[in-house]
């Protein structure tokens, strides 16, 4: 028997909202579809930080609020389907709402556009009108991919008109940018686990060859930024999954030692698939600048070589100048070009 949604008077949760009539839905409630690495340990506030955690209800009503306490992060909102609106979080509020819908039901999703060095969010739980009612969410795709890598993976940038920008915050995009087209196409869940800047053995700009926090050891985290947390890998498993790793350590000098590089990348794969243990693996990968295309495909060859036959290459086209967004990153477009090169190839190896 499926749980009811938990509905309480909203003054009884949630002080700052003494509103008569308005109730409240608690973030552990099945009624509230996740999507992504979420900390629900403790029922009464979700907590998220890496890019593309999504949120999605089913209602019969009007109007709802997210209770968000964050301040640093953007939010993509969809209903029924369509962009809606971009919430842009404030310190100082916590209630978002979607309203002047009509009175019939509706899907609301609300996904983080931003990634985790923005910080993390607390979601505390819905906001419901009178006579507003929370109806069993939709279905999941059943495929999954998993995404992970660096600042091409989280759509930095990826809304820019411009290659210099103000800021990152409002134009990074990770709902616009190649694995959530890709996952489109698809028909398949998405999740992201990635971070701007971070390489296998070398982050971006770092004046060693080596730096000492890269990526690998964050993919382990529920949240990116709580090295306490640990991400329970039997909670999402996924059949595919697409690592973007290597940018960061050889487009700048001093470049990462090349040997190292494929050393490490292949003991990060070995570690994904013991713990996903039937999933495919696509390393992607630039065919030009900055170069290390003739790494990435040792790493893949290594690992067949080593029986392992469910790794594979992809690599992409250089991105022309006019779709580049913020610091030379691709932009909607040219994400759209990356996920044309995967699709086919994902299609392929697993009869998609």
């Amino acid at each position: 028997m499926r749980k009811a949604a938990l509905l309480l008077p909203l003054f009884a949760v949630l002080s700052p909202y003494p509103l008569l009539g308005q109730t409240a839905v608690l973030p552990d409630d099945p009624s509230i579809q996740y999507s992504g690495r979420v900390d629900l340990s403790n029922p009464k506030e979700a907590r998220f930080d890496w890019p593309g955690v999504s949120m999605t209800v089913r209602f019969k009503g009007p109007s709802i609020g997210f209770l968000l306490e964050d301040g640093n992060n953007n939010f993509a909102v969809y209903a029924d389907g369509q962009p809606s609106t971009v919430w842009a979080t404030e310190p100082d509020k916590d209630l978002y709402s979607l309203s002047g819908l009509s009175d019939g039901e509706h899907v609301v999703r609300v996904v983080k556009r931003t990634e985790a060095l923005f910080g993390i969010t607390l979601f505390k739980g819905l906001v419901l009108q009178p006579g507003s009612q929370l109806l069993r969410p939709p279905p999941k795709p059943l495929r999954r991919i998993e995404f992970v890598g660096d600042s091409i993976v989280c759509g930095y940038g990826d809304e820019a008109a411009t290659l210099k920008c103000d800021s990152l915050r409002p134009y990074e995009n990770v709902d616009k940018a190649f694995g959530a087209d890709a996952a489109m196409d698809l028909n398949a869940e998405a999740v992201f686990v990635a971070y701007s800047g971070k390489g296998v053995v070398r982050n971006y700009g770092d004046k060693n060859r080596r730096s000492p926090d890269p990526f690998p050891p964050l993919y382990g985290r529920t949240l990116c930024h709580d090295p306490r947390s640990s991400w329970d890998f039997s909670q999402w498993v996924p059949d595919a999954v697409v690592v973007h790793l290597g940018n960061n350590d050889f487009s700048t000098e001093p470049h990462a030692d090349p040997q190292d590089y494929v050393k490490n990348y292949v003991r990060f794969l070995e570690a994904i698939h013991r713990d996903y243990p039937n999933a495919a693996l696509y390393c992607m990968c630039p065919a030009g600048w900055p170069n290390h295309r003739p790494w990435v495909e040792k790493v893949v060859q290594k690992l067949n070589d080593a029986g392992d036959p469910k790794v594979y290459l992809v690599d992409y086209p250089d991105v022309p100048d006019s779709e580049l967004g913020c610091n030379y990153h691709p932009n909607v477009l040219a994400q759209r070009g990356l996920a044309d090169a995967l699709v086919p190839v994902i299609r392929k190896t697993l009869g998609w």
